[in-house]
């Protein structure tokens, strides 16, 4: 697109204010459909020009940049494209370091902004690796201050979407172990968001955390410790209100004892679906499900599958919460294994099982 490609000369950091927003309006106009990001993703310099724009002394221009960056970063070809053309580019522009020194900056205005380009690069699993590699511990406490500290921005900046870049960070071995490892502390300083009503973007990313290690049983005799703070973090939001016997209140943890009448469960049915799949990642190994049967995990799930066929009756949550509980009502001797993720099932099994799956949610 030649006259695209012309818009180039009105993106430089020293052209007259008007001519800079006429351009960037036109661009930021063109990344909201999936023809315009493909134009600009054909054009190098004007990417290039969108980065020296950035940190434009006139905050109108540096704002539209990087709505631009945000918009062009939303899919997968064009996060890589943008990270590698900020790695490639003559001087380099350093898109990560410059997005963490914006977001835990408390004065920044366009934190919130960073936050979603970050989010969005750092979903591809091989950009999540070069962002760890590339970071330092100060960093990462930096911007986990930044996510715990609700009023940490002096411009009203929410930062929510910390919660999704930690989300994918952990997508990789060494997040999460970072965020696991007792040096730092951080699994203790983001848990309680997993019940965030204010935000379903940063309970979501706190609970895509939370699965995320869940699925690495690496981490499992962590996440099933004593005080069972993780344990009740995966599920305080499929809780509500009914009330339990003696003896099964007594085997629940005390923060999911007697919860008022009031109580609530997770509104976001792929939210609630995270949570159950976690909990089914945990009952891999046999000394995990002996611990969540002995903590009430089938008695809050008991209750929990009435509410979600009769109120919520979302198909795939009633599937995720009956593969759970088909495990534990299970004695050991019935299950006769340890580990089910050392079991090597055949491609051709895999497949019925998929098929059942479908034909099971179809039926619901």
């Amino acid at each position: 697109m030649e006259s695209l490609a012309e818009f180039t000369e009105f993106l430089r950091p020293s052209q007259r204010l008007d001519l800079k927003s006429v351009a960037l309006t036109h661009i930021l106009g063109l990344t909201g459909s999936s023809e315009g990001k493909a134009a600009i993703l054909s054009h190098d310099n004007i990417i290039v020009a969108l980065f020296n724009l950035t940190t434009d002394v006139h905050h109108v221009v540096a704002k539209d940049a990087v709505l631009c960056l945000i918009n062009i970063t939303a899919e997968e070809d064009g996060a890589l494209k943008v990270y590698e053309l900020a790695k490639n580019s003559d001087p380099p522009f350093h898109i990560v370091c410059k997005a963490i020194e914006i977001i835990t900056d408390e004065n920044a205005e366009l934190a919130d902004a960073w936050t979603m380009v970050l989010s969005n690069i750092s979903r591809v699993e091989s950009i999540a690796h070069d962002i760890l590699n590339e970071l330092n511990p100060k960093d990462i406490l930096k911007m986990v201050k930044a996510f715990t500290k609700l009023d940490y921005n002096k411009k009203k900046n929410k930062l929510d979407y910390l919660g999704p870049i930690f989300c994918n960070l952990t997508q990789t071995g060494r997040g999460r172990e970072i965020i696991c490892l007792d040096k730092y502390n951080l699994i203790d300083k983001i848990l309680p968001f997993a019940s965030f009503q204010d935000s379903l973007i940063r309970r979501g990313g706190t609970i895509g955390i939370l699965k995320n290690i869940c699925f690495d049983p690496v981490y499992h005799d962590i996440i099933l410790r004593d005080p069972d703070d993780i344990l009740c973090a995966l599920l305080y939001p499929l809780c509500g209100p009914e009330e339990f016997s003696d003896e099964e209140n007594d085997m629940l943890p005390i923060d999911l004892q007697f919860l008022p009448e009031t109580k609530t469960r997770e509104e976001d049915p792929d939210l609630r679906k995270m949570l159950l799949e976690s909990l089914l990642q945990l009952c891999s190994r046999r000394k995990s499900r002996e611990h969540l049967r002995s903590k009430g995990v089938y008695e809050i799930l008991r209750e929990y599958h009435k509410w979600e066929a009769k109120i919520a009756k979302n198909k795939e949550c009633l599937l995720a919460c009956e593969n759970v509980v088909d495990i534990l009502i299970k004695k050991e001797d019935e299950i006769g294994l340890d580990n089910y993720k050392q079991v090597d099932v055949p491609q051709d099994v895999a497949e019925k099982f998929l098929k059942e799956d479908e034909e099971y949610l179809k039926d619901l």
